[in-house]
């Protein structure tokens, strides 16, 4: 039996995510790249709104095909599948560490970090963005 993710927390400064369950314990803590300052991921407290076990990630100067275990944020005003937390398996193939904010606003994660919250999380969980 899994155990299910009550809350996610991301903390900005420290480039990390952390999952809890509804004991508030730590389940799972790992690196994560969010956005650069030119395109920033905001902060505020949203909740899972969608989940795509695959999908294409669309941006101004991007299109990624089929990128696995994708959950978008919603809340906060924010637009919907705007800003998802998802992996980056682009940025692992060139060597690129996480920890060091480079996205285009999104929260990047580790494919290993995806595949296990994916499962884990449901729409309508609580994620709380810290500067």
């Amino acid at each position: 039996m899994l155990e299910l993710v009550a809350a996610l927390l991301i903390d900005l400064s420290e480039q990390k995510l952390y999952a809890y369950d509804d004991q508030q314990r730590l389940l799972y803590a790992g690196l994560v790249s969010t956005g650069r300052p030119a395109t920033p991921t905001p902060t505020g407290r949203f909740q899972i709104g969608s989940k795509f076990s695959e999908t294409t990630l669309v941006g101004p100067d991007y299109r990624i095909p089929a990128v696995p275990n994708v959950m978008c944020l919603s809340g906060g005003g924010l637009a919907p599948d705007r800003l998802c937390l998802h992996p980056a398996p682009w940025q692992e193939r060139a060597g690129e560490c996480f920890g060091v904010a480079r996205s285009h606003g999104c929260i990047r994660t580790t494919s290993a970090t995806a595949r296990w919250l994916f499962p884990r999380t449901a729409v309508g969980t609580p994620v709380e963005i810290r500067p």
